[in-house]
């Protein structure tokens, strides 16, 4: 994490725009986050509390989207995480899918802030690799 660039930092670079803005997916060779977390046979129970931990949403909501642009939005590999927008507020918030979670622990690494703590989620759960 300590490597990663702000957004001021990739912009005097003169990088600009997202390079994977307009990837497709042939789903052959190359596919889409969801489609790889389903062939991971990734198994949560949904009633299980999270475990996946953000200590401070405020920081995702404010400091994270202005400096660097919610980068777990991109670096998870299985779509964890999602800032969406508050109907009522129009705030952006985090939402966490931790039934996604293919237990890479890159959000634990790669965390600008270090605010997400990843634990062994209850019951075992997680992906089965074996059917890949």
């Amino acid at each position: 994490h300590e490597r990663m660039e702000t957004l001021a930092e990739y912009a005097q670079r003169g990088k600009n725009g997202d390079r994977y803005e307009k990837l497709e997916f042939d789903k052959e060779i190359t596919f889409d986050k969801i489609t790889d977390v389903f062939h991971a046979a990734v198994g949560h129970d949904e009633d299980q509390p999270s475990h996946l931990h953000v200590m401070d949403t405020d920081i995702c909501a404010t400091r994270c989207t202005e400096e660097y642009g919610n980068p777990c939005e991109r670096f998870c590999p299985a779509a964890v995480y999602e800032m969406e927008e508050d109907s009522e507020t129009g705030r952006k918030e985090l939402k966490i899918n931790f039934s996604n979670c293919v237990h890479c622990k890159t959000c634990d690494i790669m965390d600008p802030y270090q605010i997400i703590n990843w634990v062994t989620p209850e019951g075992g759960g997680g992906p089965d690799y074996k059917g890949m």
